[in-house]
């Protein structure tokens, strides 16, 4: 079999969909399968939208078997602004009552804006046996590859990573559900989803034929985020609180910007913790992190994205991760807290109320809400016994359902179906 697939960013970025996608190909390549990977060059999200953004130099290499293929990606002129400026036209051309599909094709281009793409897809052989797009969210690359499929024959997959939002607030989900974007998830021959809740959002409110939605979910390997020294992490740092640990891209969105604030509300309450963030700071971030009490950024530390021992060194040593998100499909981070466990403070929002039973194995708070967050931190850092009893109970679902031995079997049958 020769997959190819396909997703905005890959390797080295590891976001959730990257660490999805990296997970299956090189899993598949392992099996004797051949795996191409066309994405850009982007090296952060933000050189889709920002002029000063990473770019990887090396546009075809192989890493752990898997030949990656990336594609130049420009920034708009009078990026940032025009990049949020057109993704706002196109979302109200979407909602017009009017046949406006052509129209919002057009825009895709630019969403993000990767030009030789489609000519670097029309390159590939014949031998394709079948399409994988991962993250509907930069749409550009999913929703050409998928034309490129349906023009060839071929059988087209769609992990479209719906981050669904909070209840009732159109604010997240709509930048997934344009026109042009549920041509494609409609016309796809199979949609996997990472929860039910997002499964069940495809086929009540966006129309999706319920045959052709799969619950997969997603998964850890456990032997490569245990066994950190914490000891060596608490020293290195020089700390002497317990750590609360964010894991993540740092955003508003990603509730980066209420962590640090319910940090604030702790020390005023007398409870010493120190919150320690790993992931990539993305230019808003910073903002928020300057605009901090100074108390509060001495109990603060940036690391900036940290390599897998690094990790494991931070996962062994928090007494908690939080990461009150409203734009993930599922959070991966929440696994790999249970994996070490480590109790979880997630928001009610995307498919993360599915993922962490509240008051069983983690806590949930409403989106923003930096009190709720305050008021969990302080029982998870001062009731060890129920702490440690969720961290425990989060382990065992991990083992029984989330660990990549499973869920790689799940995907793979997929596949083998929909070439046979």
């Amino acid at each position: 079999m020769h997959a190819l697939h396909v997703s905005a960013l890959y390797w080295p970025h590891r976001g959730g969909a990257e660490t999805y996608l990296g997970e299956l190909s090189e899993r598949l390549v392992r099996e004797g399968n051949l795996v191409s990977v066309v994405t850009s060059d982007a090296g952060s999200v933000e050189s889709f939208w920002s002029r000063r953004g990473q770019h990887l130099e090396t546009l075809e290499e192989t890493h752990n078997g898997v030949r990656i293929h990336r594609y130049p990606v420009r920034a708009l002129p009078g990026s940032p602004l025009s990049f949020y400026a057109l993704r706002r036209l196109a979302m109200i051309i979407s909602n017009l009552p009017l046949d406006t599909s052509s129209l919002l094709w057009r825009l895709a281009r630019y969403m993000p804006w990767i030009p030789t793409f489609d000519d670097g897809l029309h390159s590939f052989p014949d031998s394709i046996s079948l399409v994988h797009g991962v993250n509907l969210s930069f749409e550009y690359p999913v929703i050409t590859a998928w034309r490129h499929a349906v023009s060839h024959g071929l059988p087209f997959v769609m992990t479209p990573l719906v981050h669904l939002g909070e209840p009732g607030k159109p604010s997240v989900v709509r930048h997934h559900t344009m026109r042009h974007q549920l041509e494609a998830l409609r016309g796809s021959h199979k949609v996997i989803t990472l929860t039910n809740l997002e499964r069940q959002y495809l086929i009540t409110h966006l129309g999706v034929d319920a045959g052709r939605v799969e619950t997969v979910g997603v998964g850890v390997n456990p032997p490569q985020l245990q066994g950190g020294d914490a000891r060596r992490f608490v020293k290195r740092y020089g700390l002497h609180a317990p750590i609360v640990a964010f894991i993540g891209t740092m955003t508003y969105d990603k509730g980066a910007v209420h962590v640090m604030r319910a940090m604030e509300q702790l020390a005023a309450r007398g409870i010493d913790a120190h919150l320690v963030m790993a992931g990539t700071p993305l230019s808003s971030f910073r903002r928020h992190l300057q605009k901090m009490p100074s108390q509060v950024r001495a109990r603060l530390t940036v690391l900036g994205p940290i390599n897998e021992a690094e990790k494991r060194n931070l996962l062994a040593a928090a007494a908690v991760i939080a990461m009150p998100s409203r734009v993930d499909a599922f959070g991966i981070a929440y696994l790999e807290a249970w994996v070490n466990r480590k109790p979880v403070i997630g928001a009610q929002a995307g498919g993360v109320p599915e993922v962490i039973e509240h008051g069983r194995d983690g806590l949930l708070v409403p989106f923003g809400d930096v009190d709720r967050l305050a008021d969990s931190l302080a029982t998870l850092l001062t009731e060890e016994p129920l702490a440690r009893q969720m961290g425990d109970r989060g382990y065992e679902k991990v083992m029984s359902a989330y660990t990549w031995d499973k869920v790689y079997r799940r995907i793979s049958t997929i596949y083998q179906e929909l070439i046979d």
